[in-house]
């Protein structure tokens, strides 16, 4: 039975890309390799993430406490964006208002956010690309043979490819919307 990859998966297939053996879990005390590979696993799956995709962008409302009248903020949050033209940040454990100075909102905002996911939790192949770049990372930064480096770097140009191909088939594109497109149409 073919299942998608797991955490365990991934850090075993970075430190493939530099000769070490793999892991049977990750839950128990580990070696420096694993716990490096964990971390740059973590790091690449959020700068890609960063980026926004429709797995992740989500329009929510966000509520105030209320005793404090304050929005706590959500840890999964990348960044957030407000639908009503209003700044707004992260400022300790709170969001902030920049357009008016203030912690305190009177009512609910809806906002677009773009959320971190777990990886276990990403579609296979972000997975997959996540994984891929995170083991060229790797082994860049601590072995650096540049036979190997080839190999990686291709697996990573055909992961990109799949995540490009995912990207076109789950978002409800329209040639009409692109910038570039209307004034040409105009024209004619």
């Amino acid at each position: 039975m073919l299942v998608t990859q797991t955490e365990l998966d991934a850090v075993n297939h970075i430190l493939s890309a530099i000769g070490s053996a793999p892991v049977t879990t990750l839950e128990e005390d580990m070696d420096i390799d694993v716990v490096n590979a964990r971390r740059i696993l973590s790091n690449v799956s959020r700068d890609i993430q960063r980026k926004g995709w429709d797995f992740n962008k989500v329009t929510r409302t966000l509520s105030p406490r209320m005793d404090n009248h304050r929005i706590p903020w959500d840890r999964t949050i990348i960044s957030l964006h407000s639908t009503d033209g209003s700044t707004y940040v992260k400022r300790g454990e709170w969001l902030y208002d920049m357009t008016r100075g203030s912690y305190e909102f009177d009512k609910p905002i809806t906002v677009e956010i773009v959320e971190g996911i777990d990886y276990d939790d990403l579609p296979d192949a972000f997975k997959t690309y996540v994984t891929a770049k995170a083991a060229v990372d790797f082994h860049a930064r601590y072995f650096g043979d540049a036979s190997i480096s080839e190999d990686l770097q291709m697996g990573l140009t055909l992961a990109y490819q799949d995540i490009v191909q995912y990207d076109m088939e789950m978002g409800s594109l329209n040639m009409l919307q692109v910038a570039a497109v209307p004034p040409v149409l105009e024209r004619s």
